[in-house]
C-alpha cells in the first residue's frame, strides 16, 4: 500500500471517499473495542441487549395494551416492539455518534483518519443491539403465530433509512457544535420528548385527522411505519416515501459539509 501524504490543502470529495474506504477497517476496530468494554464490565454482559428492550416493552405493553386498551391492527406486543426497535436504533445513533468526534479528540490529534469513521463505528455498535432486538421480535412472531409477507424483503431498506436519519442528525449536530458548544446538552431531553410525539407505542389513528399531517414533518414516523410495513404488513402512507428522499438528501449534504469542515471541528474541539 502506498504511503498517504497529508497536507493542509483541501481535498476533493473523491479523494475523501477514497481515504474513507482505505481506512474502513478502523470502523470495525473502534466498534469492537467499545463493545468489549461496554459488555465486559457488566454482570450480564451482552444479555443486557435482550433484557433492556424486554423490560421496557413489558412496561408499555401493560400500560397501553392492557390498561389503556390501545387498539392496533396487529398484536400490540409486536406493534410496540417494531416501533421501539426503530426508535432505539435512531436514538442510540444520535446520542453516541453526535459526540463521537469531540469525545475522541485525543486520538484524532495523534493520528490521521477520516473523521466520519468515528460516527460510523457508533452506528455499527447501535446495530448490534438492533439485530438482537429484531431476532427477539421474530421469536415473538413465531410464538404468536404471526405470519410475515413478502414485505419483509423491504426491511433492509427501512433499516438503511433508519441509519441515514440517525447519522444525518448526528452529523448536523456535530457541525452545529462548532459554533454552539452546549448544543449536545439538549439532545437527550429532545430524544426523551421525541418518543412521545412519534407513533412508537401508539397508532397514528389516535391522533385527530386534522393534526395527522404533522406526522409528515417527523421522519421517524415514516421510518417506523416502514418497519411495520415490512414486519407486520401494515400500510404505509404515500407521503412517507417523500420523507425517505429528504432523509437521504440531508445525509448527503451533512457528509459533504463534514468532509470540508472536519479540520475546523478538530481545532475547535
Amino acid at each position: 500500500m502506498e504511503p498517504l501524504i497529508i497536507t493542509a490543502k483541501p481535498i476533493s470529495q473523491t479523494e475523501y471517499w477514497r481515504r474513507l474506504i482505505r481506512y474502513r477497517s478502523l470502523i470495525w476496530i473502534f466498534a469492537w473495542q467499545e463493545l468489549k468494554v461496554a459488555y465486559a464490565q457488566t454482570y450480564f454482559g451482552l444479555l443486557w441487549a435482550v433484557l433492556r428492550p424486554v423490560i421496557i416493552l413489558s412496561i408499555f405493553t401493560v400500560l397501553f395494551g392492557y390498561l389503556l386498551h390501545i387498539e392496533t391492527s396487529s398484536p400490540y406486543l409486536l406493534f410496540a416492539f417494531s416501533g421501539m426497535i426503530a426508535w432505539n436504533f435512531f436514538s442510540q445513533i444520535v446520542t453516541t455518534a453526535s459526540v463521537a468526534i469531540t469525545d475522541r479528540q485525543d486520538l484524532i490529534r495523534r493520528m490521521y483518519f477520516p473523521r466520519l469513521i468515528l460516527p460510523l463505528s457508533k452506528v455499527l455498535i447501535a446495530g448490534v443491539e438492533t439485530v438482537i432486538s429484531l431476532l427477539l421480535l421474530f421469536i415473538f412472531m413465531v410464538v404468536l403465530r404471526y405470519h410475515v409477507s413478502w414485505h419483509l424483503l423491504l426491511l433492509p431498506f427501512f433499516i438503511g433509512m433508519n441509519v441515514c436519519l440517525g447519522l444525518a442528525v448526528s452529523l448536523w449536530l456535530t457541525l452545529a457544535s462548532v459554533r454552539y458548544r452546549d448544543l449536545h446538552q439538549v439532545v437527550m431531553p429532545l430524544i426523551s420528548i421525541g418518543i412521545w410525539v412519534t407513533p412508537v407505542f401508539f397508532p397514528r389513528t389516535i391522533i385527530p385527522d386534522a393534526y395527522q399531517f404533522l406526522l409528515y414533518f417527523n421522519p421517524m414516523a415514516a421510518i417506523i411505519a416502514g418497519y411495520r410495513y415490512a414486519l407486520l404488513g401494515e400500510p404505509v402512507d404515500g407521503w412517507y416515501w417523500l420523507s425517505y428522499g429528504v432523509v437521504a438528501v440531508l445525509l448527503a449534504i451533512a457528509v459533504l459539509l463534514l468532509a470540508r469542515a472536519e479540520d475546523d471541528i478538530v481545532d475547535y474541539a
